[in-house]
């Protein structure tokens, strides 16, 4: 009782103090507490998901999705959602923590938050550009070096940031007990952010072609498309009413524009694993290693590991399954044959680039409990009935 008193004099004093300099200002309501709660479920319900999907992390059809990048994704969608809650004014700030605006604003809601999100993403695309259109692994210093160079422009930014003037970056108000971006350093933020997700957009727009059984060019399309309108609305939001937080509407709207936004994004490529895994794992697995083998894809994808299956959280498959010893063996000396009409540029992995797809033909794979290695010249393919789409 005696904290809502407080909660209730403090929010008093700071209409009155609002109307004194010339704001309007809605008081701290059960609108923004509702929002954080529903939020908070949300992404406890992710959590939920994200240690599913690590601990299943072998599982072909999730490895494929790179579930460590995934999971730091979802780590960064919450530290934004932190800085959220003070940035946009949804809980007092007085006498607590959030005060610190450099903190949380910057470093926790800008730097590891909306910026490491987005070049994870930006990391995630040209990571598919590399692989699809390249032909190189998904791994590397080529990989690597982009990334690791961004980052440090960010600690950079960060350092400066600290140690310039408040009055120049992002200061507290007391009389409003928010915490405000100064003009020229929320240009600056924007900016960056911009740069970041237009290299996203030219990423996405390379590997439009992809022809895969898994979609990455629908799913990096939808993931853009939404935060690609959340962005303008943001920076639209934050130029036309810099004190959008002292509006309850404009506020929970920003703040749950963001994050629906981010889940869109995640379980647009999460969802079809993360739920096949969990009530049909044998079954998808199944349909999805047919479609793969339609599509000519195994090498790109390289899921013929005999680890694919033996973490603790997977299942255990019989000696029947394709992932075996003896079938990764076969992987790296056999070439795999790839559909004139699938739409993706045909590489073989033993004949190179010029290789005519349908010139020679692979080993013939039987479900028996020894997998034998036929010469690629005698062996028929197997006819396999098509499953159609997946997605």
């Amino acid at each position: 009782m005696g904290n809502q008193l407080s909660f209730s004099q403090t929010e008093h004093r700071r209409e009155e103090m609002a109307q004194s300099q010339g704001y309007r200002l809605d008081p701290r309501r059960k609108a923004d507490w509702i929002m954080i709660i529903i939020i908070t479920c949300v992404y406890s319900i992710n959590v939920v998901a994200v240690l599913f999907m690590l601990w299943n992390r072998k599982y072909p059809p999730l490895k494929c999705k790179s579930p460590v990048l995934m999971a730091c994704m979802m780590v960064a969608g919450i530290l934004w959602f932190v800085g959220d809650i003070q940035a946009n004014g949804h809980v007092p700030l007085e006498h607590t923590p959030l005060r610190n605006c450099k903190a949380f604003g910057v470093w926790v809601r800008i730097l590891l938050g909306v910026c490491t999100l987005s070049t994870l993403i930006a990391m995630r695309s040209y990571g598919l550009f590399r692989v699809f259109c390249k032909n190189q692994p998904f791994r590397g210093r080529g990989l690597y070096v982009p990334y690791a160079a961004y980052c440090l422009c960010m600690l950079v930014y960060g350092i400066v940031s600290q140690v310039v003037s408040p009055s120049l970056t992002i200061h507290y108000l007391l009389h409003v007990d928010i915490c405000y971006y100064e003009t020229g350093f929320k240009a600056s933020m924007f900016a960056i952010i911009w740069v970041t997700w237009l290299i996203v957009a030219i990423l996405s727009w390379r590997i439009r072609h992809i022809k895969s059984s898994f979609n990455e060019a629908r799913e990096m399309l939808i993931a853009c498309t939404a935060v690609f309108v959340v962005l303008i609305f943001t920076t639209v939001m934050h130029y036309a009413v810099p004190l959008f937080p002292l509006n309850v509407r404009l506020r929970v709207l920003t703040t749950s524009f963001d994050h629906l936004a981010t889940n869109v994004f995640w379980w647009s490529i999460m969802a079809v694993p993360i739920v096949s895994c969990l009530v049909r794992r044998d079954a998808y697995l199944e349909e999805w290693m047919d479609k793969l083998r339609q599509d000519g894809l195994q090498r790109m994808y390289d899921v013929q590991s005999p680890n694919a299956t033996n973490n603790k959280g997977s299942s255990v498959y019989n000696r029947n399954s394709l992932f075996t010893a003896d079938y990764a063996r076969l992987h790296t000396e056999i070439p795999v044959p790839k559909p004139m009409n699938s739409g993706y540029p045909y590489f073989d992995p033993v004949y190179g680039a010029g290789a005519y797809p349908m010139a020679h033909t692979d080993a013939v794979l039987y479900p028996t409990a020894y997998i034998e290695e036929v010469p690629h010249h005698a062996a028929p393919q197997p006819k396999k009935k098509h499953r159609g789409n997946l997605w």
